[in-house]
């Protein structure tokens, strides 16, 4: 889980005797956001705002909340919903006291990981590596492939004890690879290991991650490996 940090409008100088005070006291606006400025699109980030008086002190008044980019939308509670890719910004307004303004990234949503190409690999007798085990992410909103996602190879049979017996490209069990142009991973095999018996059957899972945890679709699907 990410930590969450206190942002404080630019404007706000506690301690100052010459702040001009707005309605009910408040001198500048305090906003809570998260840590990681992505989101996206059709994702919900939650925000909050507190008014400081001269003090400090956190003052009851109400919290206006813009959004003047047509990227994301805030609504009167501080929720800020992706809607298409770019830059989008938000404020938040005691009166005419104004915060400093939030600016928040949004990208396109990973919506499915899939398997391109048969999901059973044979490997013929004296052939070192499988042909390449080609996965691809996309999105449905905007739809297309996503260039620069990372997608986890882990090797989970035979099991990771004692000698390797196969392995992905540099001699590791597990590898994150990030998607290219076309949205695909294409650079994966599995390689037998010199001077070792091969498994008759290997097998290699994929996954991946949306921006802040959640599972991609298709996450967990297998290429099966047949050594010959």
């Amino acid at each position: 889980m990410r930590r969450w940090a206190a942002l404080v409008s630019s404007v706000l100088i506690l301690g100052c005797s010459n702040l001009t005070e707005g309605a009910g006291g408040v001198v500048g606006l305090e906003i809570r956001a998260p840590d990681l400025k992505t989101l996206e699109v059709g994702e919900v980030l939650q925000l909050s705002a507190v008014a400081l008086d001269k003090n400090g002190d956190s003052v009851a008044t109400e919290v206006t909340w813009t959004a003047p980019d047509t990227t994301l939308t805030v609504d009167p509670a501080g929720a800020i919903t992706g809607v298409h890719p770019g830059v989008g910004r938000v404020q938040a307004f005691s009166g005419s006291l104004a915060s400093g303004v939030i600016t928040f990234t949004v990208i396109a949503r990973a919506d499915s990981l899939i398997l391109v190409g048969d999901s059973v690999v044979t490997v013929a007798p004296g052939v070192l590596s499988s042909t390449p085990l080609v996965v691809q992410v996309e999105s449905f909103s905007p739809p297309g492939p996503l260039p620069s996602w990372p997608v986890i190879y882990q090797v989970t049979s035979p099991p990771d004890v004692g000698p390797h017996t196969v392995e992905l490209p540099g001699a590791v069990l597990q590898d994150t690879l990030t998607t290219g142009a076309d949205g695909a991973v294409t650079s994966v095999t599995l390689n037998r290991v010199n001077g070792t018996t091969q498994p008759d059957t290997a097998i290699v899972e994929v996954r991946a991650f949306r921006t802040r945890g959640g599972v991609v679709p298709g996450s967990g699907q297998r290429f099966i490996v047949l050594f010959q």
